[in-house]
């Protein structure tokens, strides 16, 4: 049972990372104590994308709670590296795009989590198809 709670972690992160935006949608819009402090200042380059980005990444965090272990184990080491390029390629991108085809840092976190994604569901699905055959 320790080991299934371990497979939770992906999906409390997700659901904390959705609620944030909510959270600071909330206090900017509500509390005039927020407006211009550091919620406010990061709402739109901060949680906005983190929010995009988790919100694709839920069905599969979902999914990683059902799965078995060695399974998990082994997305665990694809999420290693591709989380943190995923991040890096959110963050350089600029938050407010003016050129003639506008992409901007909301577009980059969705298409960033989009594909962290479907490559999270492909390899789950080919390494549980490669476990249940090998048994």
């Amino acid at each position: 049972m320790k080991t299934k709670i371990i497979q939770f972690i992906p999906a409390i992160v997700a659901l904390v990372a959705i609620g944030f935006r909510y959270f600071t949608l909330w206090c900017v819009d509500s509390v005039s104590s927020c407006y211009g402090t550091l919620i406010h200042q990061i709402a739109l380059s901060f949680t906005k994308p983190l929010y995009f980005y988790f919100l694709y990444f839920l069905p599969v965090a979902i999914v990683l709670v059902f799965i078995p272990r060695i399974v998990f184990n082994s997305w665990l080491k694809f999420a290693a590296w591709a989380i943190p390029l995923s991040i890096i390629y959110v963050a350089v991108t600029p938050v407010v795009d003016n050129s003639l085809i506008p992409f901007n840092r909301d577009d980059a976190a969705r298409l960033a989590g989009g594909v962290f994604a479907a490559a999270s569901l492909l390899l789950v699905l080919w390494r549980a198809l490669r476990s249940a055959r090998a048994k």
